[in-house]
């Protein structure tokens, strides 16, 4: 099995950018990877709904 090798802050996007606000190089819970670009997770799908029976409305009511 391999080991993982433990995430440090120079291996975090926000030190690398210059964002990173907080002392010390122990990883925080804010930690993200560098990679070539932080993109967001991917959203669901919208699922859209039967529509609803149109309702006859009396003239004059």
């Amino acid at each position: 099995m391999s080991k993982r090798v433990a995430a440090t802050c120079e291996d975090c996007y926000f030190r690398r950018e210059g964002l990173c606000a907080l002392p010390g190089n122990t990883p925080c819970p804010t930690f993200r990877a560098a990679t070539a670009t932080l993109a967001p997770p991917p959203q669901p799908r919208l699922v859209l709904r039967a529509p609803l029976p149109q309702v006859a409305r009396v003239a004059g009511a």
